[in-house]
This record gives C-alpha cells, sequence and structure tokens, in this order.
C-alpha cells in the first residue's frame, strides 16, 4: 500500500510503499479517509526531529487521522465496519504511574511513543490497525471536521490546565466586587491550534481576543468575527493591544521572543500556557535560550507565580514548625547559618557566603 515515508534525522519525504496490513484478534482496521498537516510533520521533514520505529530508517508520517473502519477483528465489540474513527497518537510506556493510568499525556519516563513522530508509524497511508483502546467513534455528523479532532484534543488540554490554575483564587469573597462578568483570554496565532483554542475559550464563556499578523480580511479574522472574537494585526508589535491584559493566554505560534512578550501581557493572578513549540537557539534581547521554553511545552511543565501570603499561610507555617521540631529536633534552627549585628549589613547584603543557607542581621542579643 502507499505510504508518505521520511527517515529522520535526514531531512526530505517521499511516497513510497508499505505492506498492507490485518486486523488481528482485539484489532481494527481502519481506510485512512484524511490527515492533517502540521508544524510538527513539517519540522519532522526538516529533520528536526523524529524517530522511525525499532530496527527501521523509515517511519510512515502523519498523526491527524480520520478514517472508516474496513476490518474488526474478533474479540472488538464495540464497533461496526464503515464507522468513522480517530485514533489517539501517544501510546504509554507501560512503566510510570501515568501511563498504567491511561494518561500517557503525563507520562514521566519519556519513554512513550507517539504515530507518525516517535518510533511508530504514523497515518498518512491507505490503511492503519489499532487497538481499539486508541480509537475514539466520530458521529457522521462530523464527517467534515472530525480531522480536527487531535488539534482539537491538545486545546481542549490547554485550556483545561489554564483554568486550573485560575481556579487557584476560588470564588470572590461574599460582598466583595466579583470581578468582570467575563474573563478575558488571548490567543497567539490563527492557524489551526489557534483558531480551535479561540472557538474553545469563547463557548466557555471567555471575552477572547486573539492575535496575527495579518489584517481583518482573512479567512481567519472573518471566522473569528462570526463566533464575537476580537481579532487584531500585531504586524507593528503588541502595542496595537493598547496595553489590555488578559486572565488567561493560549500561545499556538511557538515563537520563544513572543512568549517572553507574553508574560508581560498577564495581570495579577493570571496564566499563561504554551503550545507551541518554539526552536532552541538564543531569543535576541531576553538573554534565554528558546529551548527553555520548549522544555517547558514538551514536558507539561507549569511556569505558575505566586509571591506573599496570608494568615492561614502563617498558621500552617507555625503547624509545619512543630512537626519538624517533633520528627527533626533542632533541624530548622540550623538554616539560620549566621547572624550578624546591624552594622555588618554590608557584608549581610553584599552576597551569599559560601556554605550559608539563611543570614539574619540582629540589633541585640
Amino acid at each position: 500500500m502507499k505510504a508518505l515515508l521520511v527517515s529522520p534525522p535526514a531531512s526530505g519525504v517521499r511516497l513510497g510503499e508499505a505492506p498492507e496490513p490485518s486486523a488481528g484478534p482485539g484489532e481494527l482496521k481502519v481506510r485512512l479517509l484524511e490527515c492533517g498537516i502540521c508544524g510538527t510533520d513539517r519540522d519532522i521533514v526538516a529533520g528536526k526531529y523524529g524517530t522511525p520505529p525499532p530496527g527501521r530508517t523509515d517511519l510512515i508520517l502523519g498523526h491527524e487521522n480520520l478514517g472508516r473502519v474496513v476490518e474488526v477483528g474478533a474479540q472488538v465489540p464495540d464497533f461496526r465496519v464503515g464507522d468513522l474513527v480517530v485514533a489517539t497518537v501517544r501510546r504509554g510506556c507501560g512503566i510510570c504511574r501515568y501511563c498504567r493510568a491511561n494518561r500517557s499525556d503525563f507520562c514521566e519516563t519519556g519513554l512513550f511513543t507517539e504515530r507518525g513522530i516517535k518510533a511508530r508509524d504514523g497515518y498518512l497511508t491507505e490503511f492503519y490497525v489499532e487497538q481499539p483502546e486508541y480509537v475514539v467513534h466520530v458521529p457522521r455528523a462530523h464527517r467534515l471536521s472530525a480531522v480536527l479532532l487531535e488539534p482539537l484534543s491538545v486545546v481542549e488540554k490547554a485550556v483545561a490546565e489554564g483554568r486550573r490554575v485560575l481556579g487557584r483564587l476560588g470564588p470572590a469573597p461574599p460582598g466583595t466586587d466579583a470581578g468582570p462578568s467575563a474573563p478575558t483570554a488571548l490567543v497567539t496565532g490563527t492557524g489551526a491550534v489557534g483558531m480551535l483554542a479561540a472557538l474553545v475559550l469563547a463557548a466557555e464563556g471567555f471575552s477572547v481576543t486573539a492575535i496575527d499578523r495579518h489584517d481583518d480580511r482573512t479567512p481567519a479574522a472573518r471566522l473569528l468575527a462570526q463566533v464575537g472574537v476580537a481579532h487584531v494585526d500585531v504586524s507593528a508589535g503588541l502595542s496595537a493591544l493598547k496595553g489590555r491584559t488578559f486572565d488567561l493566554i493560549v500561545e499556538a505560534s511557538g515563537s520563544p521572543s513572543l512568549d517572553v512578550a507574553l508574560i508581560g501581557l498577564l495581570p495579577p493572578n493570571g496564566a499563561l500556557v504554551l503550545t507551541g513549540i518554539p526552536p532552541e537557539g538564543p531569543v535576541p534581547g531576553s538573554g534565554l535560550d528558546g529551548g527553555v521554553f520548549r522544555s517547558v511545552v514538551l514536558g507539561n511543565r507549569a511556569i505558575v507565580g505566586s509571591v506573599n501570603a496570608n494568615r492561614r499561610h502563617f498558621e500552617s507555617g507555625l503547624r509545619h514548625l512543630t512537626a519538624f521540631r517533633t520528627r527533626w529536633g533542632t533541624l530548622a534552627e540550623q538554616l539560620v547559618s549566621r547572624r550578624l549585628p546591624l552594622g555588618s549589613y554590608s557584608d549581610a547584603l553584599g552576597g551569599k557566603a559560601e556554605g550559608t543557607i539563611k543570614t539574619v542581621l540582629t540589633l541585640s542579643d
């Protein structure tokens, strides 16, 4: 059967052939109907990453898929020939606690595989075979949009993670101003992921603004207007936003320089969620490497601001000090490495002495 092949880390892509599979017991055979192309695919073709299956030099590309079941193996009760389906991408390592709980998107070992990306063939071929646990039924009404389900799944997770961070605030105290009726959100980029993020956020009651480097005459801008999402052309810079801030920002462009700038658009308690995968390399004017942001995205890492504390945190601290003394004796006291008189403030403030943990200035004994 025909298959779109790459040979990472070499660049390039070619249309070749692969053996046509058959469904065994507990498996489905699916004819591919559609497969989306995204930045990940382009990066693999460019040789930036991608891993063939073990013992092979080539990899079948493609992960944004929609297909129709053509063969149902024995012991597969919930699927029929003719069903529309979308298959998921990542397969867990089988080792870590999250993969064992079917949450491979939080894999801790890094030993997962991914269809069309890492050590497992993708879907840009005539047929593929998969286990039903990795296949999602698609209603026929979504035949023309279901190929977006994979990037939409990325958006669904990103928005959920952002909302979880915002949820740390809890409800407004009784008798106080509850604030604006709708939280604000900014989406950067109007590719598929950005557009889907704007739609999800708008559907969930956010007042959404989407930015890109195009005017309002693009199809994306016209679609955004139909759902009440504001579109802003930032070709001349983020100053086009006129100093606005946003409770939740979903970054979908993969630009590390933009990632740095977006931090300045967050109000107190705001959240920035990165979904675009930035390249490694210096970020002009920031002193950072793009690999920092790449690591944040690929590792599900969170950057969450926290400053000061309220009374309940002090009370919690007292409870822990008591627990420390009960369990470890004077260990907590030993964290104070130096006590210096006030007159030695230059010494205390001049830098941390080697081996010190906490320096304290004292006025008297």
